[in-house]
């Protein structure tokens, strides 16, 4: 029985063990996600291969989700949510290791991270869907608080690659501390994979029927918020370095601001869920996003630069998880299949955005280009505006 079907309607979560081994799985798996990017770079050192070979691995991540989030709720039709969750799991531990195998080749890495991105995305869809069904009312609080928690393991993952890095291990024994998490969080689920979802349960839940049309609205509004993200890790380096003059290593440190921005925005904004409706606070940390943005694209002196990063990280930090509650709330009752379509959307929006920026940058410039961010996030204020979704009683 969930908390929802007790009877309970307190927005505060209940963080019993079930809720504790989903946040720390979430985690893990965020640490494979930040850790990704430093760890690409010192195998295209070892690979010998130039940017545009190595930039495949981000593709491969990209398409392994997309898939993911495709196969997703049918997988927890077929199966229920909690084996899907356990097998997901283990097999993306087992795709770790795949990419991380020594000397692989670049068509085994590429296996690897594509393999991972697909069962990672299985194991995120599937969190998600749990723990908004577990906590009920409490659901856009848990998820944000399960997601303040990935975006602290997203600081330790880089730096667990950075250390193993300069030790004789080498970088991959970084990678391996999240492959003994993601096993060991399944011997301390033991067998109790019911709770989390049955084929019974999932079936019932997810009646068929096609997803209500203010479905795609939340999801557009998910595209807008991951595209703005995405374009601000990937590029605001190049800002930094274009309008500031920092050197790269500098530029590329200075931009856990946004990352440390987006683990404060969580944590905030988790306790702020529990008092203010949620589309409220989409709205005013939209706002405060639009903020920051202004000050690190208006100045040229690094620190205020760099603060305008922070602030804009705050911001879009509860973005990710409220805007997946709200495609719930959307769906009327249809959550794996509102979930995996959000994971869907987030996948389509991180493959094309950064990309956009990149290619109006060639032509008009990286200072115009960068544009594209507050543009973004003006289009999910618009939306926020024009097509609320009220929380749920």
């Amino acid at each position: 029985m969930t908390i929802a079907q007790s009877g309970a309607n307190s927005t505060r979560p209940v963080h019993d063990s079930h809720t504790w081994i989903t946040y720390v799985q979430l985690a893990f798996w965020a640490s494979f996600l930040y850790a990704f990017g430093s760890s690409n770079a010192l195998l295209r050192d070892e690979q010998g291969t130039s940017r545009s070979v190595a930039g495949l691995h981000g593709t491969a991540l990209a398409a392994g989700g997309l898939i993911g989030g495709l196969l997703t709720a049918p997988l927890i039709e077929r199966w229920g949510r909690g084996r899907v969750i356990r097998v997901s799991a283990l097999a993306a531990a087992g795709s770790i290791l795949i990419y991380t195998l020594p000397h692989g080749a670049v068509p085994v890495t590429l296996a690897g991270a594509a393999l991972a991105s697909f069962f990672g995305t299985l194991l995120l869809i599937s969190i998600n869907a749990f723990l908004l069904d577990y906590q009920g009312p409490a659901g856009p609080t848990a998820l944000t608080e399960a997601n303040a928690l990935a975006s602290f393991a997203g600081i330790l993952g880089p730096l667990a690659i950075g250390v193993a890095a300069a030790t004789f291990l080498g970088w991959r024994a970084g990678m391996w501390v999240i492959v003994v998490g993601l096993i060991g969080i399944e011997f301390w689920r033991g067998r109790d994979v019911d709770t989390y979802g049955t084929k019974g349960l999932a079936a019932h839940e997810d009646a068929p029927g096609k997803l209500p049309r203010r479905v795609f609205w939340s999801l557009g509004l998910i595209m807008c918020f991951l595209g703005a993200e995405f374009c601000l890790t990937f590029w605001s380096a190049d800002l930094l370095r274009e309008r500031s003059g920092l050197g790269p290593a500098a530029a590329a440190a200075s931009i856990g601001a946004i990352s440390l921005g987006m683990l404060i925005g969580r944590w905030w904004g988790s306790r702020l869920a529990q008092r203010i409706a949620t589309e409220k606070l989409l709205v005013w940390s939209t706002v405060l996003a639009l903020t920051g943005f202004a000050l690190a694209w208006s100045f040229t002196w690094w620190p205020i630069v760099v603060f305008g990063l922070f602030l804009t990280g705050v911001g879009i930090g509860v973005d990710w998880p409220l805007g997946v509650a709200r495609t719930v709330r959307a769906s009327g009752g249809m959550t794996d299949r509102a979930s995996a379509s959000a994971s869907i959307a987030g996948s389509i929006a991180i493959a094309i955005a950064p990309i956009v920026l990149g290619m109006i940058s060639d032509a008009l410039g990286f200072h115009v280009a960068f544009l594209v961010v507050p543009v973004l996030l003006l289009g999910a204020l618009t939306i926020l505006i024009i097509r609320p979704v009220p929380d749920l009683a």
